[in-house]
This record gives C-alpha cells, sequence and structure tokens, in this order.
C-alpha cells in the first residue's frame, strides 16, 4: 500500500468498472467513494473534500467533461482524470483543455492508472505550500497574501482564518468550530471574537473592485464564497 492518505471519488456508470476501481484503490489509497451520477458527485462535493476524481466521460447520456468547470469552481484543489472509450488525439484534447488534469483511454491497464495517480499527488505536495483561488494566493511558507496582485499584510489570526477558509471553499465554518481551529480554545458561543476577526479580514481582502468574499449564513456561520 502507498504512504499516501487521500479521498478519491470515482464517477462512473458502469456499476462492474466502478467496482474493479474502487477495490483496486481501496488497497492502494484509502478511502474511496463511488458515484453513478454527476449531480449526486456535486452535492456530494458540497459537504465533503476529495483529493482525486477519476471520472468516466460518458455518464449516461451526458458528457462529463462539461461539468468539469462547476466541478473546480466548487473544489479548485481538486485533480481530474477522465476515463473514456472515446480514443484519440482531438478526444484527448478537448478533455484537458475543459480543465481535466489527466486523459486515460479505456480499456486501461489498472497499474497505469495507479501510476497516474501518484503523479497527481506527487504534483499536489510540491505545489502544496501555494494555495491560489480566483484572484487570490496564499504563500503558506512565507505567510504572505496577495489579492489581485496586491500584498496584504495580516495578523498571525488572520493568517490563520484565511488558510482554513482558502484550504475548504464553500465549506460553512460555525463561530465555535472557527474558536477551536484558529484560537485553539472553546469561548463561549455568545464571545465576538470570531466576528470581530472576520471583520477585519474581510476589510482588508474585499476590495472595490473584487468580488466580495466571506460572508455570513444566519444562524450557521461563514462561508469563504461569493
Amino acid at each position: 500500500m502507498n504512504n499516501i492518505t487521500s479521498r478519491i471519488a470515482i464517477l462512473e456508470d458502469d456499476l462492474r468498472v466502478s467496482n474493479f476501481i474502487t477495490t483496486g484503490l481501496k488497497m492502494e489509497f484509502g478511502v474511496v467513494e463511488g458515484f453513478n451520477s454527476i449531480n449526486d458527485f456535486i452535492e456530494a462535493l458540497s459537504q465533503q473534500n476529495f483529493d482525486i476524481l477519476i471520472m468516466d466521460r460518458m455518464i449516461g447520456k451526458l458528457d462529463s467533461v462539461k461539468f468539469i468547470t462547476n466541478i473546480k469552481e466548487i473544489a479548485p484543489q481538486i485533480k481530474i482524470i477522465i476515463l473514456s472509450a472515446l480514443s484519440g488525439s482531438l478526444n484527448r484534447i478537448s478533455g484537458l483543455e475543459m480543465g481535466a488534469d489527466d486523459y486515460l483511454e479505456k480499456p486501461f491497464q489498472f497499474q497505469e492508472l495507479n501510476l497516474r495517480i501518484q503523479k497527481l499527488f506527487a504534483k499536489n505536495n510540491s505545489s502544496e505550500k501555494i494555495i491560489n483561488f480566483q484572484d487570490i494566493t496564499l504563500d503558506l511558507e512565507c505567510q504572505r497574501l496577495q489579492r489581485n496582485g496586491k500584498m496584504i499584510y495580516l495578523s498571525p489570526y488572520e493568517f490563520k482564518l484565511i488558510t482554513i477558509f482558502l484550504k475548504n471553499p464553500k465549506k460553512v465554518y460555525s463561530r465555535t468550530e472557527l474558536l477551536d481551529l484558529v484560537w485553539g480554545y472553546n469561548c463561549s458561543t455568545s464571545s465576538n471574537v470570531v466576528d470581530v476577526a472576520i471583520g477585519k479580514l474581510k476589510k482588508k481582502i474585499n476590495f472595490p473592485e473584487c468580488t466580495t468574499l466571506i460572508n455570513s449564513r444566519r444562524c450557521c456561520g461563514y462561508v469563504f464564497s461569493e
């Protein structure tokens, strides 16, 4: 088994193929979850994170590459491998142009799929010190944040907050979760320490010419999204 802890999603409507891939990858990588419809996967993606998506090109009568943009808007960090019976350079090019990270034709050797997954993980690990989201770039090693090319200076707590949000965009965090993750202790839920810190962070990152990020969800908490 590889020394890689990961979450892999399989989007494949052929149950036989899906079970074959899922069983093999569980032995190699860890958590693997199968989906047989695009809508089911996108719904799950709004609630949990996946590192890699292995996606059949044709799901029923739908060309799945048309949904890659939607998927990466929800999970910018996800890497996508397309599996397809559609061979030829034009089909590969169209899949890659739509945002896929790799394209593997059917029938395929499981060992080759395994190697391609490992390469994507290696690529992820080499770039994990930089997080990009829309017009924002966060350098985790140098603790620098830029938006629209402008440097933004943050306090240590603000840096922790923005890191949490950028690693899990679209996830709604309660005030209690943020207190525990950022300050490391549980305050009274009536404490306004989170609200004050987020208010200061929003003033720093929400330029007039840019999309407003970090929004409150009534009775829920905060989410890093438009």
